[in-house]
């Protein structure tokens, strides 16, 4: 009976300190996994929000193509226009097309300041 009483008091409880290292860089690695998927999530998200207004803009500058702004052939026009809270250029340029009634046209957006058109 005091054999059995005297393993009781010498089981160790608690976690050592091998334990407690191994935990924590298990949770701080698992943090930094987290930190950089959120980091890239957000940065992602910004630029589909400015791929996705510099569309909208070539898709208004294609309308206004179609029904005000008439084109002619070996002519470029440019300018700005507001969108999304933000000031974007754009560039558009015409070519002749494969028949006579046909034009090719490039728009080309980018936000204002920029370097590199979307």
């Amino acid at each position: 009976m005091e054999l059995l009483h005297h393993k009781l008091l010498t089981i160790k409880r608690g976690f050592s300190l091998i334990e407690i290292v191994v935990a924590l860089a298990i949770l701080s690695t698992s943090i930094l996994v987290l930190y950089n998927l959120i980091l890239s999530t957000s940065f992602s998200i910004f630029n589909l929000d400015d791929h996705y207004h510099s569309k909208e803009v070539a898709n208004n500058r294609v309308a206004l193509i179609h029904t005000i702004e008439k084109p002619s052939s070996g002519n470029t026009r440019s300018g700005y226009m507001k969108m999304g809270d933000k000031e974007w250029e754009w560039q558009e340029s015409f070519e002749p097309g494969d028949s006579e009634e046909l034009l090719k046209y490039k728009i080309l957006v980018k936000k204002k300041g920029a370097n590199q058109y979307s």
